[in-house]
């Protein structure tokens, strides 16, 4: 191939993603690359566009997923909150129980039925959260991809990449680094200032975000084993300190969108007061 014709084929979105070489670069299956710097494939797709001003037009607005997406991780938060103190309740009751105090059945329907419904709410909240996050990520992903050509991976990895086991312990984080780092070079490359990166929060939310996830894992096994007062509380526990943790992991999560959103706003700024920004 061509320097030329690598040149036309990495301006094709149907390429393969992150670094590529001459030899593989093109992603569409059985063909085969062209001597004469031409594709018929690229001519005529419609989605293929070449240049910096046409991919422009391929961004996709984020704002409001971001802005959906921080709305659900603070109702997450509030969540947490309201789930420590219930559960700061149902262990007074099984301590009392432990202790052969004598406990009224109505007050153990009613802490039922509390944590029932909480638990309940929580997980609609969760799913919900989660599925507004993985939008805005992905989308966020599919841009800088639009804006740079060179993402180490697909948009759809960006979501896919979550639900997969052992990938998804480090993945993400990995794609949320490059977000921000790739998106800050942008900007400082066009206003000449050092755009600082997001890495020590990101590193927090991380963490965290895996603590809870092992936590999550521990009380899911206990609501498998015997039914005792023992392993009530030892379950109880681990909820309440979850519950604790996923306090600042919320807020951490609210900064971490928040700070490339804020991001990804100045970059649409500069491209629309910018027309020639490559």
């Amino acid at each position: 191939m061509t320097e030329e014709q690598f040149k036309v084929c990495k301006t094709c979105l149907n390429r393969k993603k992150g670094e590529v070489t001459p030899d593989a670069v093109c992603n569409i299956r059985g063909h085969q690359l062209e001597a004469d710097a031409t594709c018929n494939y690229y001519t005529k797709d419609a989605s293929v566009v070449t240049g910096e001003q046409q991919k422009k037009l391929l961004i996709r607005p984020n704002a409001d997923r971001a802005k959906y997406a921080m709305i659900m991780i603070l109702i997450v938060l509030f969540l947490d909150a309201v789930s420590v103190y219930s559960s700061y309740l149902q262990l007074g009751l099984l301590n009392d129980l432990n202790e052969g105090f004598y406990v009224p059945e109505d007050v153990l329907s009613a802490n039922d039925l509390r944590e029932q419904i909480i638990a309940i709410v929580y997980f609609i909240t969760m799913i919900t959260s989660a599925v507004f996050f993985i939008q805005w990520f992905r989308r966020a992903y599919y841009n800088l991809q639009v804006r740079t050509g060179s993402c180490e991976h697909s948009d759809g990895w960006a979501a896919g990449s979550w639900f997969v086991p052992i990938i998804s312990l480090f993945r993400p984080y990995q794609i949320m680094k490059e977000l921000d780092t790739k998106t800050s070079k942008l900007i400082g490359k066009v206003t000449g200032n050092e755009v600082p990166t997001n890495g020590l929060v990101m590193g927090f939310w991380w963490a965290l975000w895996i603590i809870t996830n092992y936590i999550g894992n521990y009380i899911f096994k206990m609501a498998f084993k015997e039914e005792t007062i023992e392993n009530y509380i030892s379950a109880t526990t681990a909820e309440m300190i979850n519950s604790l943790l996923g306090i600042p992991l919320a807020i951490l999560a609210y900064f971490v969108i928040k700070n490339y959103a804020d991001k990804e706003a100045e970059l649409v700024k500069i491209e629309s007061n910018n027309p020639t920004v490559e």
